[in-house]
């Protein structure tokens, strides 16, 4: 199932306003809890490849398509 990540992402230790990233989570199952606990993974994925951001909430939203 496709679902769209939204991330509230902040740089860390700024004072700068934190800003909304959503970008589209594909194979997540189509239950609605089993697809949450597989997106900690994308979140951890997102978070180890953008050095310097820090992460104030995120969820998922069904996607195009779903």
């Amino acid at each position: 199932m496709i679902y769209t990540l939204v991330l509230l992402v902040c740089v860390a230790g700024s004072s700068a306003p934190c800003q909304v990233h959503e970008e589209q989570a594909n194979d997540l199952s189509a239950s609605p809890s089993t697809a949450f606990v597989q997106a900690q993974t994308l979140v951890a994925q997102w978070l180890e490849s953008h050095p310097g951001y820090e992460i104030q909430d995120w969820r998922l939203k069904p996607g195009k398509g779903a």
